[in-house]
């Protein structure tokens, strides 16, 4: 395919990676629908400007290019939709929304929660519990405000520790792609935000009586379990206890350790990763104390790591469970900081241009990929260069783990990662 060649201007500021300007983007129109796919596609920054360079140009640029031309040009607006969205992968906002208790709304409390609150959503996006306060990180906790973009006071539920009148919380709302550039500066890991639910099947004993936890429910266990899940990131989630459920799991069958029957009756829920609690719970004078285990494991494998814990209370259990679940779960999704690396990849089942801006909005989801670059689009296949920091490996695992991506085997020596699109 041939390449195309764009004025000097058009091409500095492509190079640049600054907005995008109307003298390039009729340079694109002039040419066959083919060649303007692939040099969009390339384009790495997609800034507001463009679709305003795209509202700007008037008819009179379509009528004087040949009818093959004017047919092109109708992509555009399907086009848009992928440059939306190139600017920043695709996250919770849940991970980058952190509340710190606070004991009122003067400046200094609000400093003090939001160097607090960096830490958190640190914890959050790396899986690390203890963030390591090296120089990078010590300059971001001396100005935490470079990172977020609103913040709000807010009255909080009241709970056994809280009352209602010191319930007051600093609720922050960081930027995403700006913590994600202080994470990578600082080379720490990074934790994919796309990362699955797990599902906790908890029985508690208490005076002969074994109960589960169940969704909606207001123990002080569940409570403090959720509320531990949100700090670390890791989406939780507590099961119906409906007929559906009752018919298959009983407390006993918690109890008794049945894993296989819990997996199955996890199944419904689509998901894979189970954390399994265990407890006795006694009253010491107004205190209530646990003692048991927790068992976390990937549904697919039933092979699970155990702690066990005695005379603590439920929130310490709750902390317990959810840091041993983090540490167990993210690794497998983590990217670690270290050498850069690009790899070469073609997409097959790209036949529709509806079908390329879902792949492309795909590939933008995943933090640890710093760069697509098209190289080529041939009889509904393209071509890929892939930057990221992971290993071939965990890149293609990360890619193909929702299933739009499905990986193709191609034993020839050298080949380019072979995948195909599915949507």
């Amino acid at each position: 395919m041939a390449s195309i060649t764009l004025p000097r201007s058009v091409q500095r500021s492509s190079q640049c990676g600054n907005t995008v300007s109307r003298e390039m983007v009729k340079a694109l129109v002039q040419h066959n629908c083919s060649q303007w796919l692939l040099e969009f596609a390339k384009l790495r920054t997609c800034r507001p400007t463009l679709v305003e360079s795209m509202a700007q140009l008037t008819f009179s640029t379509v009528v004087a290019s040949a009818q093959r031309r004017v047919r092109c040009w109708l992509l555009v607006p399907f086009m848009l939709l992928t440059c939306a969205t190139a600017h920043g992968a695709v996250t919770d906002e849940w991970l980058y929304t952190v509340q710190q208790a606070v004991a009122d709304q003067s400046e200094e409390q609000r400093e003090i929660a939001a160097r607090q609150a960096l830490l958190e959503v640190l914890s959050r996006v790396t899986g690390l519990n203890t963030i390591p306060r090296n120089a990078t990180i010590a300059a971001a906790l001396a100005r935490p405000d470079r990172f977020y973009s609103e913040y709000v006071f807010v009255r909080t539920a009241a709970t056994s520790e809280v009352t209602a009148d010191e319930a007051l919380a600093l609720e922050i709302k960081f930027q995403d792609n700006v913590v994600l550039d202080l994470v990578r500066d600082a080379k720490l890991p990074i934790w994919w935000s796309g990362r699955p639910m797990s599902l906790a099947w908890v029985v508690v004993e208490q005076d002969t009586q074994r109960t589960l936890l169940r969704d909606g429910g207001d123990s002080e266990l569940s409570t403090a379990l959720l509320r531990q899940a949100q700090r670390r990131g890791l989406p939780l989630a507590l099961p119906l206890l409906d007929l559906q459920d009752t018919m298959q799991v009983s407390p006993g069958i918690v109890w008794g350790n049945f894993l296989p029957t819990l997996a199955a009756a996890t199944d419904r829920y689509g998901v894979k990763q189970l954390m399994i609690g265990r407890m006795r719970a006694e009253m010491y004078g107004q205190d209530t104390l646990y003692s048991g285990d927790w068992q976390i494991a990937f549904a697919r494998d039933l092979e699970p790591i155990t702690s066990n814990f005695s005379g603590l209370n439920a929130v310490q259990v709750a902390n317990l469970g959810i840091e041993l679940a983090a540490a167990y779960f993210a690794p497998p999704m983590t990217i670690f900081a270290g050498d850069q690396f690009e790899y070469g990849l073609r997409v097959a089942g790209v036949a529709e241009l509806a079908q390329y801006a879902r792949m492309m909005d795909y590939f933008r989801q995943f933090e640890f990929v710093d760069d697509v670059v098209v190289s080529s689009i041939v009889d509904g296949s393209m071509n890929l260069t892939v930057s990221t920091a992971a290993s071939e490996r965990l890149l293609v695992s990360l890619l193909t783990r929702e299933g739009q991506l499905q990986s193709v085997d191609d034993d020839a020596p050298g080949a380019e990662i072979n995948l195909v699109w599915r949507d």
